[in-house]
């Protein structure tokens, strides 16, 4: 390594660092002017279990009934700061503030092993000061913590491909069981990625000459653990609120929201209404028959109206990728005067920042050498966005999609720094 790009690397850490410490004391100083921007709809769902267990060391509600719909995974993260009684807020600064910057390094490695040559400053700047990635910052959510454990996965499954080294990639699948445990919507995507590989095996590309046979063993037992993994949960669900499902979360999902809004855009009537309609025939069922009535009406719904649940999923995509996600910075800052001025000035902002992102993504997706590596990053970008979109999708279910994304902008700006002649 030369000098000037020692010196540069220098330089670009002092930057990150100071941004890290920079966030860290807006998050205080945030945390003092309006303690309840942390706190949103379900952060009740997470803290109440974790003082459960805390209390009486049983995995119950708030209502101390067995949990069925939050997953330990995110729960076990926030426990030294129950138990201990620090301060939450604080703690989930500090936390997800440390997992962030974890993040941005994983998906800097993975775009080193692409042969991707760019400055780390561009990736790590992206982590720590996109918006939606920092309004989540401040929440006590699972979505940065399920981002650090997700985005760990990715990297030892490519580090595993590119290195041919099948432990590390068996490693991937038990990483990714942890990211599963702390949201449940990419249970079934080891399964994707066994068949990936199974496909690959089969047709022996020069990729996989010499390599294909251990590969498949690593890619079926990983499968194997997972499931075995998962099922633990499943029993325990079973047994403690007789109910076979890994997280209840699903059902709800599904049927008061996927399932309903098909239904009304089938039947050209009102979503909320329908929703409502659907709370109230299932008001008085058990666990586990909600389970089954959600899935049967589901299928129905596919079924009778396969239009409109195709036009479901691409609105849900839209939401997710092109809500701004700083609709709230106005209100979270406690900003009374001009109050729209300056919710309108955070909207555009946010629409800004994802034009750039997205054009620079897009552009770095054209470029990009196209072979299986960026076949199975599609393959997992696919598998996202067919679980997570539809009418309960917004800003939050991008950040799953950010460690892909950002790879390909890391193309983008590589191959207009080479146009315009810069040094990487």
């Amino acid at each position: 390594m030369n000098a000037n790009k020692k010196i540069n690397l220098n330089y670009s850490f002092f930057i990150i660092l100071l941004i890290f410490i920079i966030k860290i004391l807006f998050g205080v100083y945030f945390s003092n002017l309006n303690p309840e921007f942390f706190n949103v709809k379900d952060t009740s769902s997470y803290i109440g279990p974790a003082k459960q267990i805390c209390e009486t060391g049983k995995y119950n509600n708030e209502y101390e009934l067995p949990e069925t719909n939050r997953l330990p995974g995110a729960i076990l993260h926030l426990l030294p700061a129950v138990c201990l009684d620090l301060n939450l807020n604080y703690y989930i600064i500090l936390l997800n503030s440390i997992m962030l910057l974890f993040s941005g390094y994983f998906t800097f490695k993975i775009v080193q092993m692409l042969k991707i040559k760019i400055n780390p400053l561009f990736i790590f700047l992206f982590f720590l000061i996109d918006p939606t990635l920092t309004r989540y910052q401040y929440n006590i959510l699972t979505e940065i913590i399920f981002l650090f454990w997700f985005s760990f996965s990715i990297y030892l499954f490519m580090f595993g491909l590119i290195k041919k080294n099948y432990y590390v990639f068996f490693s991937g699948f038990i990483v990714l069981t942890i990211s599963t445990y702390v949201k449940p919507l990419i249970i079934y995507l080891p399964f994707l990625i066994t068949t990936f590989i199974l496909l690959l095996c089969f047709f022996q590309t020069s990729f996989m000459t010499k390599f294909n046979n251990q590969l498949l063993i690593a890619s079926l037992v990983g499968l194997i653990l997972h499931f075995s993994l998962t099922q633990i949960w499943v029993n325990r669900n079973h047994q403690k609120a007789n109910v076979k499902e890994f997280s209840t979360v699903k059902n709800v999902n599904m049927y008061y929201y996927m399932t309903a809004a098909i239904v009304a855009k089938g039947e050209k009537s009102n979503w909320i209404n329908i929703r409502k309609q659907f709370q109230e025939k299932s008001k008085n069922l058990t666990e586990q028959q909600f389970a089954d009535v959600s899935k049967v009406e589901f299928k129905k719904a596919l079924l009778n109206y396969p239009l409109e649940s195709v036009l479901v999923g691409i609105e849900g995509a839209v939401m997710t990728f092109f809500t701004p996600g700083t609709g709230q910075y106005a209100k979270g800052l406690l900003i009374k005067k001009n109050y729209s001025v300056a919710h309108n000035l955070f909207i555009f902002y946010g629409m800004f920042w994802l034009f750039v992102f997205y054009a620079l993504s897009a552009y770095g997706f054209i470029k990009i050498k196209k072979n299986n590596l960026i076949l199975f990053l599609v393959l997992i970008f696919a598998y996202l966005l067919l679980v997570s979109s539809g009418p309960m999708s917004y800003s939050r279910f991008r950040i799953p999609f950010l460690p892909l994304l950002v790879i390909l902008m890391s193309s983008g700006i590589e191959n207009i720094l080479k146009k315009i002649k810069y040094k990487v």
